[in-house]
């Protein structure tokens, strides 16, 4: 080999050395790290956790900055370019900010305090606009930091493949991976609260969570960026499996398990000008999926609808028809279909009949047997003390629990609230379209979440289960309704009245709606209740989140001689 090769060739050698120790000590020829932009943590809570708004954020940015080997962007210029946006982003102005800040990736996420701590962060990619949501809780606010770590090791793991450390990977192993369930564990509420009401039931609890264990007392889903009004759970698909329908007020969303998430799988919208405030399911043409019945309105005439999946999508049965809609269940009739007519002057008028469907249209058959003084969604039926009689329980405009013959007798009025929502039909008609500022107030007629019926304590008899919004002020202003809390009653008819065999502790924010959906043959149930989360005093003037908790029930017999004021007569 000639002198010239022979040096060419040590020269390639060399370079290729040279260019091998200066890649390892001055990592040159890396890809820059990722830029992460995190805004600040919106706060839903009852009260003041601001010291965490900041406190989550710097704890993130520093886990990423460790843990994924990303360049974090310093929080005074995002904040200052969020600033100039107003102080909140629409979905699509986030990726415009992170192209401002010259951010390869956004946080945006919230801090909800119900009991617990929650943790929900979506991750925006700015390249291509895809979302990824991620989730942690922390039983008290004390192990907030703990839920960070594990909130961060998930984003690095899973949007910038690293690798969780080993000395932090055991700390955390306690916290519950939302992946393994659509719902996630927020409150360490562990049995219900069973009080000695004067009803004879004593102080041994009727009612106990089966399936649940440690600290879990209720999980929940993810936050929804919604003003929810009205809520379902039933097997619309078919599949065997119950799906959850929420509302907001033009808009009906489906979610369904999807690899054991909560996701939504398709949906639908109203009329702008007609506002939903209830859906209810059921399989009245006996195909084996429910229908979704969507009731909504104006303020002086309802515009219902209802659709039903067909394998690809959710197809109209029929639309735009002039009826209240709401499935009832009826005692020696099943479930029906039934209606409620719009007055000239009032946003109802007496009489709520049973409705079949008939092509893509309604009719009218007979008046159901109710007093003139329910509306459609006042009330339930159930024969309360096994005479064979029907009573009708519902609540009033003042909301109080009434149970009442058919006829209208009144057998029981309670002392205490419940029910109480902010949703109604009705309010200022305008007069005509050339003068719109005259108006004509048809008042406002509430609508309240359902009445639940079911044999709770296991005596054969019927018990009904219901909402009580907890506010003094909201019932005496008639039409600024807040609640900031609630609870869920399980009564029982004890010959002469209703009376109390379990309640929920607090929950933190307005409940919605709720429902009862059996697990099985043994008694083993899931109480669902939707609620609108609080975030403080101007509530109606900012974007809402709600969102859905799910209670695991085992009904349980009381002792016989617990149970002795049921006697079948003298």
């Amino acid at each position: 080999m000639q002198i010239g090769n022979i040096r060419k060739l040590s020269l390639v050698v060399f370079s290729l050395f040279l260019v091998v120790i200066l890649g390892s000590v001055f990592p040159v020829f890396a890809q820059p790290p990722k830029k992460v932009a995190i805004l600040p943590f919106e706060i839903l809570a009852a009260k003041d956790l601001a010291y965490l708004k900041e406190g989550v954020r710097i704890m993130l940015a520093s886990r990423l900055a460790a843990g994924a080997g990303v360049a974090v962007v310093d929080r005074a210029a995002v904040d200052q370019a969020l600033a100039g946006s107003g102080g909140s982003l629409a979905p699509g102005q986030v990726v415009q900010l992170g192209k401002q800040l010259g951010a390869d990736y956004l946080i945006t996420g919230n801090l909800t305090a119900m009991g617990g701590v929650s943790l929900d962060a979506k991750v925006h990619s700015v390249a291509d606009g895809t979302v990824q949501t991620f989730f942690a809780t922390a039983a008290t606010e004390g192990e907030v930091i703990t839920a960070v770590d594990k909130l961060s090791f998930d984003v690095a793991a899973k949007v910038f493949g690293a690798a969780v450390p080993a000395s932090r990977a055991q700390a955390v192993a306690a916290v519950p991976a939302l992946s393994q369930s659509p719902y996630q564990t927020v409150h360490p509420d562990r049995a219900f609260m069973s009080r000695n009401n004067g009803g004879g039931y004593g102080s041994a609890p009727v009612l106990r969570q089966s399936g649940i264990g440690g600290r879990s007392g209720f999980v929940k889903t993810r936050n929804f960026k919604m003003n929810l009004q009205a809520m379902a759970v039933g097997d619309v698909d078919g599949d065997g499996h119950d799906e959850v329908i929420l509302a907001d007020a033009h808009k009906v969303t489906v979610y369904r398990r999807t690899d054991n998430r909560l996701v939504a799988v398709g949906g639908f919208t109203t009329i702008n000008q007609y506002k939903i405030h209830s859906i209810s399911l059921a399989d009245l043409n006996h195909n084996g999926r429910d229908e979704i019945y969507v009731s909504a309105a104006d303020t002086d005439s309802p515009n219902s609808m209802a659709v039903e999946w067909d394998g690809k999508d959710f197809a109209p049965i029929f639309k735009d028809v002039r009826w209240y809609v709401r499935a009832l269940a009826m005692p020696g009739q099943g479930v029906i279909l039934a209606g409620q007519q719009a007055a000239v002057t009032a946003p109802l008028r007496p009489g709520i009949f049973r409705l079949e469907v008939e092509g893509n249209a309604l009719v009218k058959r007979e008046q159901l047997t109710v007093p003139d003084s329910v509306n459609l969604f006042d009330f339930n039926v159930a024969d309360l003390d096994g005479d064979g009689i029907s009573e009708v329980i519902a609540i009033d405009q003042y909301d109080r629990l009434r149970v009442m013959r058919t006829s209208g007798k009144l057998l029981y009025k309670s002392d205490d609230h419940f029910g109480g929502t902010t949703r109604f039909i009705g309010g200022q008609k305008a007069l005509g379209m050339v003068d719109s500022a005259r108006k004509e107030d048809l008042g406002r007629v509430y609508v309240p979440s359902r009445i639940i019926i079911a044999d709770v304590n296991l005596d054969g008899l019927p018990d009904v289960i219901v909402n009580k919004n907890l506010a003094s002020a909201s019932r005496v202003l008639t039409n600024a309704k807040t609640y900031p809390s609630g609870e869920i009653h399980a009564l029982t008819w004890n010959g002469i009245g209703l009376t109390e065999l379990w309640r929920t502790r607090k929950i933190d924010g307005y409940v919605a709606d709720c429902q009862l959906r059996y697990l099985d043959d043994d008694h083993n149930a899931a109480l669902y209740i939707g609620i609108v989360l609080s975030t403080g005093a101007f509530d109606s003037f900012s974007g809402q989140d709600s969102t859905v908790l799910r209670y695991h029930l085992k009904f349980e017999a009381e002792p016989q001689e617990k149970n002795e004021h049921k006697s079948e007569g003298w």
